[in-house]
């Protein structure tokens, strides 16, 4: 699928460079479609190790948060730099690790209350 997009982009991309980027964004968002039925597997996997662990639960959950996070940002920050926008591409990039350290804030404060009550 991908490289059947990136040939009928490039062939597009001669005459009509808005089409083609319009066919880049819509096969970066059926590939992903595409491939959500196994996104949808590796999350359950991974929450059910979370669910064997004591205190498991919460902290899959930032994960899977994080990786989602990470996903879509990527995939942002990917369309933009190839529609030739690599200021914004580079802020998308930004906005997604900004956004990744508050949602993972929480488990580094809870590692440090955990060294803090470790210590004498």
């Amino acid at each position: 699928m991908g490289v059947l997009s990136a040939v009928l982009a490039l062939t597009v991309k001669k005459q009509s460079p808005e089409i083609a980027l319009m066919i880049t964004i819509a096969a970066s968002v059926l590939i992903l479609f595409m491939l959500m039925p196994l996104l949808i597997g590796a999350v359950g996997v991974i929450q059910n190790l979370g669910g064997q662990l004591d205190t498991g639960i919460p902290y899959v959950s930032l994960v899977l948060q994080i990786l989602g996070i990470a996903y879509i940002a990527e995939l942002g920050a990917q369309v933009c730099s190839d529609a030739g926008e690599s200021a914004i591409a580079s802020k998308i990039e930004l906005a997604g690790k900004i956004m990744i350290m508050a949602v993972a804030a929480p488990v580094l404060l809870d590692v440090l209350h955990m060294i803090v009550g470790i210590m004498p």
